[in-house]
């Protein structure tokens, strides 16, 4: 009898679970490391280990999020400085789970 109350409650909890939405946080609320810039600073960082780039984060732009398949896609343009000093901005697709360590560079294109 326990064990059917205890399935019963679990079930209710995952239901409520998988019917709440994503709500947009106001700025203020964003968990730390999640702005823009942190994400900007992510994907350069990420972007230079994978092809030996050599690029510095110079600032972000245009950024939007949206919920995505259990966290949150983070889509923006990026402006970065190569060795020589010039900039490029770069249009980036990042995904991950904010307050963990599930973080993924999707898309990173230079757009000029």
């Amino acid at each position: 009898m326990r064990s059917l109350i205890a399935l019963a409650v679990v079930l209710v909890v995952v239901a409520g679970a998988a019917s709440a939405k994503f709500v947009d946080p106001p700025d203020s609320d964003v968990p730390a490391g999640t702005r823009p810039p942190q994400i900007g600073r992510f994907a350069v960082l990420v972007y230079n280990l994978n092809r030996g780039a050599k690029l510095k984060y110079a600032g972000v732009s245009n950024s939007e999020r949206h919920p995505h398949r259990g966290g949150v896609r983070y889509k923006m343009v990026v402006t970065a400085a190569d060795a020589s000093g010039a900039t490029a901005q770069y249009q980036v697709l990042a995904w991950g789970i904010p307050g963990t360590y599930q973080w993924m560079l999707l898309e990173f294109k230079k757009i000029n």
